[in-house]
């Protein structure tokens, strides 16, 4: 008589020993199969994107309570909608704060919360990644799946038609079934630098192989897969501060790889569309925030994306700037109206003259201390095994340059045809409405009248806030394997999107292949 197989799904307990639990086989003769756990391990760290890790204040008016929980949008929204900009820079100081673990725990695996917990997953937003990590936990360790898993599927379908993209092998899916991959998630303080942020990732990694390692398990190196500037700190841990060794590969989503425009528009225009109310709707919330953060002031354009990506124009008229230095032309003129941050929005909390000129000074510490020799010693650098994949969507237009344009008139009679745009640069505008346009007022004869410089729409391809420029920039580069772009991707829900989803786990098992050589290789 036929049989049918009933699978026991394995249960690992906190000393590591694996447990399976049936009940009296039913009278249809099924017979329960167990599934062996692999004794060597390769932990898969998930390291988020900017604002994408819960934070907990530790000093200051908000002490002892979350101050950044992304567990829901909905809740998000309410908590921020409305909030001042005193607020804002007490809540989200990058000194008050550290990473918060209690967070959402996402559903969907067999695992339990305390084992999730201990992999971190409560440090990290479940509003934007309650979906993929639990995707990723399940199709890595599908062991009583394998003949029908979604990585045998991979063997027969390509995940992107690109150069460097091609099926999984048998030998490739087969190997990776020989490792246990549990899925983990490091959150960090995104207010911080990142560099800060790749060394709280190396004390994670030794917490995470270290726990393994005390099971009597073979663990000796991670893959890494990241969204966003979570790349930026994946890549300073790797490729800065040497453990590259320590890793077999790593995956980047819409890593802003050179920065991004898009960073300077939301600090002098506020954040566009449904997030403007959460993450600052103008200047004035933006800025006081921003302007004391090293990880987001990372994110502004370094030298290596390019000059040139801020123009000014008046009819034929043109200026693009930086023409050489992006720290000195850009993020540090102070009292211009198209430099980066307004000195006069940085202390929300105290306007008078040493008040402000305190923190401009503390500001400029920043950008020259924390930002430009962080951007110097990361260009180029990718771990000699990098996956990479961008958005390229006109249906999400992004900041690839900055555009002042002059829209003539908005009162008076006459219009200055003489104007000069070189003049323009140097002078105050009459009203800033913090939102993107700037009113000059000008007297031509006997009457006034208004000039206005309105900051343009984004006309780059991109996800929304990475452009093209930045996301294909490690295309090329050495150490990266394949670099692809995809329609249809947003920057913030990135991983959400099947084809990106089957992209990451693609791209881990054929990073797998790298245990050749090392401890984890079977002989």
């Amino acid at each position: 008589m036929a049989t049918n197989e009933r699978i026991i799904p394995a249960r690992i307990a906190e000393d590591g020993s694996v447990h399976y639990t049936s009940v009296t086989s039913p009278p249809d003769n099924s017979t329960a199969v167990c599934y062996m756990v692999p004794q060597r391990v390769i932990p898969v760290i998930f390291v988020p994107g900017v604002m994408g890790s819960n934070l907990f204040a530790t000093a200051g008016p908000y002490k002892g309570t979350p101050v950044w929980l992304v567990n829901r949008q909905l809740d998000v929204f309410l908590k921020w909608v409305g909030r001042g900009p005193e607020t804002r820079k007490q809540k989200l100081d990058p000194k008050n704060t550290v990473v918060y673990d209690g967070g959402e725990i996402p559903s969907g695996t067999a695992l339990n919360e305390a084992e999730l917990r201990r992999r971190g997953w409560g440090t990290v937003a479940q509003a934007s990644y309650g979906t993929f990590l639990p995707f990723l936990e399940n199709t890595l360790n599908d062991a009583h799946a394998w003949e029908s898993g979604l990585r045998v599927q991979l063997m027969r379908d390509l995940v992107a038609t690109a150069p460097g993209v091609s099926v999984l092998s048998r030998d490739e899916v087969a190997l990776s079934y020989k490792y246990c991959m549990p899925v983990h998630a490091v959150g960090y303080n995104w207010l911080q630098s990142n560099a800060d942020s790749a060394k709280h990732l190396a004390d994670k990694i030794r917490e995470f192989t270290g726990h393994y390692k005390r099971q009597n398990k073979i663990c000796e190196k991670v893959i890494i897969v990241t969204h966003s500037m979570g790349g930026l700190v994946a890549r300073y841990y790797s490729e800065v501060d040497g453990h590259r060794d320590n890793v077999l590969g790593i995956v980047h989503g819409v890593m802003p790889t050179t920065g991004s425009a898009t960073a300077y528009k939301r600090v002098v225009t506020g954040s566009e569309g449904v997030a403007g109310p959460v993450l600052g709707p103008d200047n004035a919330t933006v800025t006081p925030v921003f302007a004391q953060s090293p990880g987001p002031l990372q994110l502004l354009p370094a030298a290596e994306y390019g000059m040139g990506w801020l123009k000014i124009r008046d009819g034929s008229n043109l200026i693009s700037m930086p023409v050489a230095d992006p720290y000195a032309e850009i993020y540090l003129r102070r009292g211009t109206w198209w430099g980066l941050v307004d000195d006069k929005l940085t202390s929300p909390l105290g306007r008078e003259k040493t008040t402000i000129d305190a923190d401009w000074a503390a500001y400029v510490a920043l950008v020259s201390q924390r930002v430009q020799p962080f951007h110097e010693i990361m260009c180029g650098k990718f771990h000699r095994a990098t996956y990479v994949f961008y958005g390229d969507d006109q249906k999400h237009r992004t900041w690839g340059d900055i555009v002042w344009q002059r829209m003539g008139d908005s009162g008076g009679i006459y219009k200055d045809q003489n104007a000069s745009l070189d003049r323009i640069l140097d002078r105050q505008p009459s009203r800033n409405s913090g939102t993107g346009t700037q009113t000059f007022s000008q007297k031509v004869g006997r009457y006034h009248t208004a000039i206005d410089f309105k900051l343009q729409n984004p006309q780059e391809n991109g996800d929304g806030t990475v452009p093209i420029r930045s996301g294909c920039a490690p295309a090329g580069g050495s150490g990266v394997q394949v670099c692809v772009a995809y329609q249809d991707v947003e920057h913030e829900g990135a991983y959400k999107g099947r084809p990106q989803q089957l992209f990451a786990l693609w791209a881990v098992t054929r990073i797998v292949a790298n245990v050749k050589g090392t401890s984890l290789e079977y002989k």
